[in-house]
C-alpha cells in the first residue's frame, strides 16, 4: 500500500494512506510529501485524533494539501518542460513546452517525486536523447515560480546548488542557470507559448546587442524557438564583440589624450621659445640701448673732456696775460707818485 507523509514527529511519520486512513509509522528518514510504501500488517492506525470526524479532518487536509499547486518549475535546453509542485515540494504533474519536450516527458516518470530528482531524472533523459552535450553555449535554464516568494527563492538555492554538483558530477559542462519569476513573466511567456526561462534569455539577448556596431534586430518569435546553446552562444558572440568595441574605444580615447598631451607639450615648447626669443629680443634691444647709453656716456664724457680743455686753456691764457697787467699797474702807480 502507498501513503503520503503528511507530517512527522521526531521517531514518527503521520502517512495519509491510499485508502483515505492516516496511519503512524517509523521514520526513516522520510520527508513531508514524500511518497512512501507501507505493509498492511505493520501499520498502526491513529486513534488519538478523538473521534472518526477528526480523523476525517486529518485526512482531507493532508489530501488538499497535497493536491493543490504551490510552485511551478520550467527547465529549458530544447526540450522545454514545466512541473507542477506541490507545497511539500513532490511533483503533481509534468508537461512538455514545446515538441522537443514531448519526446522527452513520454517516457519520464516523475509524478510524487521531490523536484530535485525529478529534475536530475530529466536530465539523464536529456542526455540520453543527446539534448546536452559539451558545445559552446550549452546550458540549463531553470526558472521557479510561486505564490510564496521567499520559498521560491529557497527553491531556487536548492535546485542551483544540486543541480550544478549532478552536472558536474556526470561530467557535463553545460551551464546552470536557475532564477525566480513573477506571476506577470509566467502569464507572459504561456502567452506566446514558451517557458518563463526562454523569455528570460531571449531577451537577455536583445539586450546583449545594444551597442554592438551592426547588431540585426532580433526577432522574438524567431529566437523563441531556438535552442538555449544557440540563444547562449548568441550572447556570447555580442558580448565578446562589445568587450572588444569598448576596447578599441579605450584605446582611441587614450591615444587622443596622448595625442592632446602631445600638443600641448608641444605648444608648451613653443611659447617657451617664444617666450626664449622674446626674452632674446629684449635682451638685444637691452645691450643696444646699453651701447648706446655707453656712446653717449662717452660723448659727454668727451664733451666734459673738450669743456676742461678749453677751460684750462682760458685759464691758461688769463694766467699769462695777468704779468702785463701788473707792469702796467706799476708804471701807473709809478707815474701818479711823480706827479
Amino acid at each position: 500500500m502507498k501513503g503520503i507523509v503528511i507530517e512527522i514527529n521526531n521517531n514518527q511519520a503521520a502517512v495519509l494512506s491510499d485508502n483515505g486512513a492516516v496511519v503512524r509509522i517509523k521514520n526513516k528518514n522520510y520527508e513531508t510529501g514524500q511518497v512512501v510504501r507501507m505493509k498492511e500488517n505493520k501499520m498502526n492506525f491513529i486513534k488519538k485524533a478523538g473521534s472518526i470526524a477528526a480523523v476525517l479532518a486529518v485526512t482531507a487536509a493532508g489530501s488538499f494539501a497535497y493536491a493543490l499547486p504551490a510552485t511551478y518549475v520550467s527547465l529549458d535546453v530544447n526540450p522545454s518542460i514545466e512541473y507542477t509542485v506541490n507545497t511539500f515540494g513532490r511533483v503533481l504533474s509534468v508537461k512538455a513546452v514545446n515538441d522537443d519536450g514531448e519526446v522527452i516527458t513520454t517516457e519520464l516518470d516523475v509524478e510524487n517525486v521531490n523536484i530535485s530528482k525529478a529534475v536530475k531524472v530529466t536530465i539523464d533523459k536529456l542526455r540520453e536523447g543527446g539534448y546536452i552535450t559539451d558545445d559552446e553555449g550549452a546550458g540549463i535554464v531553470i526558472t521557479i515560480s510561486g505564490k510564496n516568494d521567499e520559498k521560491a527563492e529557497e527553491l531556487v538555492e536548492k535546485l542551483e546548488e544540486e543541480t550544478k554538483e549532478y552536472v558536474e558530477e556526470i561530467g557535463e559542462t553545460a551551464e546552470v542557470e536557475v532564477e525566480a519569476v513573477g506571476k506577470e513573466r509566467v502569464e507572459e511567456a504561456r502567452s506566446l507559448g514558451v517557458t518563463p526561462g526562454k523569455l528570460n534569455l531571449v531577451q537577455k539577448l536583445v539586450k546583449s546587442t545594444e551597442g554592438v556596431e551592426g547588431a540585426e534586430e532580433i526577432d522574438m518569435e524567431e529566437w523563441l524557438d531556438k535552442s538555449v546553446k544557440e540563444i547562449n552562444k548568441a550572447i556570447k558572440e555580442n558580448r565578446k564583440q562589445l568587450k572588444e568595441t569598448s576596447k578599441a574605444v579605450e584605446k582611441a580615447d587614450e591615444e587622443d589624450a596622448e595625442e592632446a598631451n602631445t600638443a600641448d607639450e608641444d605648444k608648451i615648447e613653443d611659447e617657451t621659445e617664444e617666450t626664449k626669443v622674446k626674452n632674446n629680443k629684449g635682451n638685444e634691444k637691452n645691450k643696444v640701448n646699453n651701447i648706446k647709453n655707453n656712446k653717449n656716456d662717452d660723448i659727454e664724457d668727451v664733451e666734459d673732456e673738450e669743456t676742461e680743455e678749453a677751460e684750462a686753456e682760458e685759464n691758461e691764457d688769463e694766467s699769462k696775460a695777468a704779468p702785463s697787467n701788473k707792469t702796467n699797474n706799476s708804471s701807473n702807480n709809478k707815474k701818479e707818485k711823480n706827479n
